[in-house]
């Protein structure tokens, strides 16, 4: 199934860029017809952004920051990390965090269900005038920290806020008025209801939803695989993602997806087999089948048929608070690691001594200090700025905390020896558990082309003039020759972007590791363009190149904010989150460098033609294709 989604992903991907006129390179005759709509376009969004910025009280959105290193830009103003908690809110916030530390401290006790509604946890994100807490995004992290302990709990918790930050942003006054009290107290417990166990190969998805003329309702029909499901007997309520066609438009055109709210309890639900998952085995997951469930109006998030619009927001909430999940999980494991090097002994010598043992435990505490920092700026620019485009940062924050989290969790093992592999044990779960975050829903490697061609998408569009002209050379010989003269190489990128004016002194070397960063990344993408043009996207595995070079250059980036910061107000150990993060930075630039030197090298040397060729022999056998190494041939 996973491969399924790699493909389908792809395919889709290019469907809509394809269908709503974004093409990364077009001819010449298009360029001033593409440009007014894109003026007209990006016009409209300011007003809208305006607008929202008015009516919210924040700050109108900045230009895209992750995208915007696809193609050399930097917002230094972005590098002052995000104060959006007032100093008071955030003193009521940690005194209304004890209650849940101590309670996820002890031991669960009986009556889960019971505790988790007394204490206020399924409405942590609901508005205040729906008898939630309020909590904006960098609050309802930073609450859901403790129950994240416990990751099959904070799982079920997790989708039922991701439903109602849809709920929020989407939702009617109606719709709002009527789930968002009973969601906020723990009544209705929200539950996402998207994947399926086989999807079709050339629709969305197998569970379609037709619209009754006659009776003025939608019959949905079909099933979804790996819901969270509440207890038995808890009131439970679907976000439901269903194709449907479009009226009087045939065929494929006319293919689309809705959001639908089911309810557990309406005539036609019925839950199916419960999944037996490689971790997370506390959490219950289960098929959820839909025969001819009649679905009011009323039941209908959004507009019809835009599903794929909405898609963004969906996806973007559960990122970001899937992220924190394995942040917490990594955190824990490093603690129990570092526990176990300070109170373990081997051959007279303390296993904190060792030089590997210590590089170890630095490295994860520079991957977990990265993934903090991602996460909670990410979170920021939402607070902080009305609108802003953080589709890239979303996505790069999960896509990052998922592989450094699975990396913890493995590499742990060689340290613990034998004892790892007993049944039962934290080490074994937390492994377990690493490796359901790393494949439930969305894979990594879907996600590394999501985030590629995102950013590709977004650069092609402004770089479209300049590779036009290198990929006609004859008719454009000025603009050749001022290529060839230029001194800016990958080895020694040339830059101005003064990032160090906007961070403590101290970190001027790391500022400069992302500047050079940045601007191996645009060369990458420019070759990449010229090179392929518009199969530019048929390239997976430079573009999942592309994709770890962005991530690491966001992780640099928050990192060396966060770090100015604390110094700058004096928080405890702020001189060794300092290092922390020009570690970081100084890593960083070496993984970009080696990665945009094998884009620069090409199939022929970087050892992709190789394994090409080989894949080729492979799928033709079927599996291995050597034969025994001691065999004769005579």
């Amino acid at each position: 199934m996973r491969y399924s989604l790699l493909s389908r992903a792809v395919k889709l991907l290019n469907e809509n860029h394809s269908r709503r006129g974004q093409i990364l390179l077009t001819r010449s005759s298009s360029n001033k017809a593409r440009s007014e709509l894109n003026a007209q376009h990006a016009g409209q969004q300011q007003e809208e952004v305006t607008k929202a910025a008015e009516e919210t009280g924040k700050l109108p959105a900045r230009e895209p920051l992750a995208k915007n290193f696809f193609v050399g830009l930097t917002d230094r103003e972005l590098l002052g990390y995000p104060e959006v908690i007032p100093r008071d809110e955030m003193a009521n916030l940690q005194n209304a965090l004890l209650p849940l530390n101590n309670y996820f401290a002890e031991e669960q006790q009986q009556e889960q269900e019971t505790q988790l509604k007394q204490l206020g946890l399924y409405g942590l994100n609901v508005p205040t005038d729906y008898e939630g807490r309020g909590y904006k995004w960098s609050a309802s992290l930073m609450a859901s920290e403790p129950e994240a302990q416990h990751t099959s709990l904070a799982l079920g918790l997790q989708t039922h806020r991701v439903v109602v930050d849809l709920l929020c942003e989407l939702g009617s006054l109606e719709q709002q008025e009527r789930y968002l009290p009973q969601l906020a107290s723990g009544q209705l417990v929200a539950s996402e209801a998207i994947l399926e166990y086989t999807p079709p190969e050339d629709d969305f998805f197998a569970t379609q939803a037709q619209y009754d003329a006659d009776r003025r309702c939608w019959l949905l029909t079909g099933e979804k695989a790996f819901v969270l499901t509440a207890p038995a007997g808890q009131r439970q309520l679907f976000l439901v993602l269903a194709q449907t066609q479009q009226p009087n438009v045939p065929g494929t055109l006319g293919r689309s997806s809705t959001i639908f709210l089911v309810d557990s309890q309406q005539q036609g639900v019925r839950l199916g087999e419960a999944h037996e998952t490689f971790g997370c085995q506390a959490a219950s997951m289960r098929r959820i089948h839909f025969d001819q469930v009649q679905l009011t109006e009323e039941q209908l998030l959004g507009l019809p048929h835009e599903g794929n619009r909405y898609a963004e927001q969906l996806v973007r909430s559960s990122r970001l608070r899937g992220s924190l999940t394995g942040i917490v999980l990594a955190k824990r494991l490093l603690q129990q690691l570092a526990s176990f090097s300070v109170d373990t002994q081997q051959c007279g010598v303390q296993l904190k001594d060792l030089e590997l043992t210590r590089v170890q435990l630095s490295q994860a505490t520079c991957s977990i200090y990265a993934m903090e920092s991602m996460l909670y700026m990410t979170a920021g620019l939402l607070d902080e700025f009305a609108g802003q485009d953080v589709t890239l940062e979303s996505s790069i924050t999960k896509y990052y905390t998922l592989q450094q989290l699975y990396t913890i969790a493995s590499q742990s093992l060689t340290l613990l020896g034998p004892q790892s592999l007993h049944r039962g044990q934290f080490w074994e779960q937390g492994l377990r558990d690493a490796a359901q975050l790393c494949t439930q829903g969305e894979s990594l490697s879907t996600l590394s082309l999501f985030i590629a061609l995102t950013g590709l998408q977004h650069a092609g569009q402004q770089m479209n003039e300049g590779v036009r002209k290198s990929r006609n050379p004859l008719y454009n010989p000025g603009h050749i020759f001022g290529k060839f003269l230029s001194t800016n190489t990958l080895e020694q990128p040339k830059t101005r972007m003064l990032l160090a004016e906007n961070l403590h002194p101290t970190l001027e070397s790391a500022a400069q590791c992302i500047e050079h960063s940045v601007a191996r990344l645009h060369m990458a993408v420019d070759l990449m363009f010229t090179k392929h043009g518009n199969a530019v996207v048929e390239r997976q595995h430079e573009m999942q190149r592309l994709a770890n070079i962005v991530s690491t250059i966001y992780a640099m980036w928050s990192s060396v904010a966060r770090a100015s910061r604390s110094y700058c107000i004096g928080l405890p150990l702020a001189d060794h989150e300092m290092l922390t993060a020009s570690a970081i930075c100084t890593q960083g630039r070496d993984d970009v460098l080696r990665l945009a030197t094998e884009i620069y090298s090409g199939n022929y040397v970087n050892n992709d033609n190789n394994l090409l060729r080989l894949a080729s022999q492979v799928t033709k056998s079927k599996g291995y294709f050597a034969v025994h190494p001691l065999t004769f041939n005579f």
